[in-house]
Formats: C-alpha cells, sequence, structure tokens
C-alpha cells in the first residue's frame, strides 16, 4: 500500500514530505531532489517534519518490539486486536509476510480485514482466507518446513520487518547431560570494557539484570529467562563472560535437558549475539 506523498512548503522554491520515515524533498515545479539542502532540513517545516519522522521511528520500533515478544510467547494474538493495528503503517509493516498459522491453517499473512479475517498464501503461493480466529506466530525452530517458506518469500521478492525466517535457530545436542543446568560453550568471551558486552547486549535488545544478559520466553504455557553473565563489576574494566543458563518463573535454574526448542534457541542466540563481539588477536 502507497500512500501519497503530502508536500509542505519549507523555504523559498523548495517543499518537503515525508515518505514513511525518510525526508524528501522537491523543487517548488515538482522536480524531485537526491537529497536535502542543509538551509531546507533547517527550516521551520524541515525542524517539524523531523520531529515527526522520529516519533514514527519510534513507534516503529516499539510495534516490532511488540510482534517479536508475540513470537517469544508462543500465544496466539486476538483476530481483533490485529484488525484494529493493521491499519497503521507500522504496525502492518511489523506483521504482514510472517508465517502464521490460523484455524489450523498455516500461510504467509498478506491482509487483515476490518472483521479480523485474515488473508494468507500457502506454500505453493495459494491465496486462500481461514475462519476468523487466533494467530498464531509460530517461532522458526518449530518450522521444519522453514526453507520452503523462505523460497516463497523469496519468488514474491517480499520481506519481513521482523526476524522470522530469517532468524537464527539453535538446536539442542543429542546427550546433553540430564543434571546440567549451565552451558559454558560461551564463557571466557574477553571485552576490553564491560560496557562494551552491556551495550552489545542491549543494541540486540536484550534487557541486562545483576550481570546477566537476560531474555524471556514462553514455552507450553510455562515463562522461562535465558541469562547469559556479561559482569557487574565498574562498566570500565575488562570483563570476561560466563555461562548461560535457563531460570524457571521462580528463579530456579532449569536442567538443560528440559529446556524447549524456542527457549534453548533464542538463549544460545542471545550469546552467539553478544560473544561474538568479544575481543580476538584480530582486534
Amino acid at each position: 500500500m502507497s500512500t501519497p506523498l503530502v508536500w509542505h512548503p519549507a523555504t523559498h522554491g523548495h517543499e518537503l514530505a515525508l515518505d514513511g520515515t525518510t525526508l524528501r524533498c522537491r523543487k517548488s515545479g515538482g522536480r524531485l531532489l537526491p537529497s536535502v539542502p542543509r538551509a531546507v532540513r533547517g527550516s521551520s517545516t524541515g525542524g517539524k517534519l523531523a520531529e515527526l519522522r522520529d516519533r514514527l521511528v519510534r513507534h516503529e520500533e516499539e510495534c516490532r518490539a511488540t510482534v517479536e515478544s508475540w513470537l517469544l510467547a508462543g500465544i496466539p494474538v486476538p483476530a481483533a486486536l490485529l484488525a484494529r493495528v493493521w491499519p497503521d503503517p507500522g504496525w502492518r509493516s511489523a506483521l504482514e509476510h510472517l508465517v502464521v498459522v490460523v484455524g489450523g491453517r498455516t500461510g504467509l499473512l498478506t491482509e487483515v480485514a476490518e472483521d479480523g479475517r485474515t488473508g494468507l498464501v500457502a506454500r505453493d503461493g495459494t491465496p486462500h482466507s481461514p475462519p476468523v480466529g487466533p494467530v498464531s506466530l509460530p517461532h522458526p525452530v518449530l518450522l521444519s518446513d522453514a526453507e520452503r517458506w523462505r523460497a516463497l518469500l523469496d519468488a514474491r521478492t517480499e520481506a519481513q520487518g521482523i526476524p522470522q525466517l530469517a532468524r537464527e535457530i539453535h538446536h539442542r545436542p543429542d546427550g546433553t547431560e540430564p543434571g546440567a543446568t549451565g552451558l559454558d560453550d560461551y564463557a571466557g568471551g574477553e571485552f576490553a570494557e564491560l560496557r562494551h558486552a552491556t551495550a552489545r547486549a542491549a543494541g540486540y535488545g536484550f534487557v541486562m539484570r545483576g550481570g546477566f544478559a537476560t531474555v524471556r520466553i514462553a514455552e507450553g504455557g510455562a515463562g522461562l529467562q535465558a541469562r547469559y553473565w556479561l559482569g557487574a563489576d565498574d562498566p570500565g574494566l575488562p570483563a570476561s563472560t560466563g555461562r548461560l543458563l535457563w531460570v524457571d518463573a521462580s528463579e530456579r535454574p532449569v536442567p538443560l535437558a528440559q529446556v524447549g526448542p524456542v527457549a534453548w534457541s533464542e538463549g544460545v542466540r542471545m550469546a552467539e549475539l553478544i560473544h561474538a563481539g568479544r575481543t580476538t588477536d584480530d582486534r
């Protein structure tokens, strides 16, 4: 869906408009400029549109974070809620083209009507519209045919607003020690300063809590939290990463053999993303 641009007079001979979250400039005669001149950007109109753009960017970030939380929570989203937010471009860009399940039918989400009825595209490219019902967002680790969905998405030259099909997934290896409650594969990652590690965690959306980078997941109706130790000392001091573990709602460590596939994948994903920023011999 494209929305016509609304042009506003800025400086003499120039007009500005917001194209999504991008500031566009044109001559009053209609010729679009490749960039926005500094004087036009600094005009009163430019300042107001820049402020609006910043609010829209924050709104889109909040929409993506909320939809990603639905993906991790594993809880069906009411059709009425999706129908209410779908007209908003920020929400729609986060939801459109996700693989969803409605009434037992799976497809790429392409439309949500006012009454909550969804438009889906099956793996073979056939459109269909299941009866109105809750919409589930399956985690990619649960999609045995994820590669076929990726191929369909590529064939349609579409992109997802949040990482679902492109999300890194990790499977728990066979033979996990039954009594083990922590994973040391990502321990010993050295950072010149603790703040470098915590900033990397925050950049990927993880929450710091008591020296741990954390991510919350709900699986099988039970809430879990993955925790990866970064350190709790002076942010300017060197730091070394520690153990990755999972805790339940009572903050008791969960044996690795009992960690579900979504929680395992998301915990290891968090540790890998942060650990990759460690200081190495090459840096």
